[in-house]
């Protein structure tokens, strides 16, 4: 995919939200033969005080052209106003995406952190972080890194093994 319609995509993304099941319950994404890429949508709520995890209130998946329109159709308007960070699932953020929005609002110094679903467990390979937030932290079974807001590529130790994530402004 040339640049620009990598910028592009990525600028159509941010329109992602829906209402959907928990992390844990989300149906994988799935690009079919001429549907496109899957793109998808994590809704977190913010951290209480004792938390060590934000709670996922949404999360779900489109497929198909019309992909984007329908998770327009369905954006929780406060959730969509807090934009945090996009996933995807190829270097250079090519494939399926993932918009993460907070409910609780732009990240602070606590931000928010959590772990992704199985799927994405084993398919992120690059991300922006957005909404205030300044620092994402990525975990796996191989290693960790920290990261500033444009990351193209997670590198070989992170890359499509990634199970927990802590988005704030540091």
């Amino acid at each position: 995919m040339n640049k620009s319609r990598t910028v592009l995509a990525f600028a159509t993304a941010a329109l992602v939200v829906a209402l959907g099941s928990p992390a844990v319950a989300a149906p994988a994404p799935v690009a079919g033969k001429g549907a496109g890429p899957a793109h998808c949508v994590l809704v977190l709520d913010g951290m209480k005080a004792g938390e060590s995890t934000s709670h996922v209130s949404l999360h779900q998946c489109f497929n198909g052209p019309d992909a984007f329109a329908r998770a327009t159709a369905a954006v929780p308007r406060a959730a969509a106003q807090t934009e945090l960070m996009t996933w995807a699932e190829d270097a250079d953020w090519g494939g399926a995406y993932t918009k993460v929005y907070g409910n609780a609002g732009p990240c602070d110094a606590a931000g928010y952190s959590f772990s992704p679903n199985s799927w994405w467990s084993t398919h992120l390979s690059s991300l922006l972080v957005d909404g205030g937030c300044t620092k994402a932290f990525l975990s796996g079974p191989r290693g960790n890194g920290t990261f500033g807001r444009s990351v193209s590529y997670v590198g070989d130790t992170l890359n499509d093994a990634v199970t927990y994530v802590k988005i704030w402004r540091g």
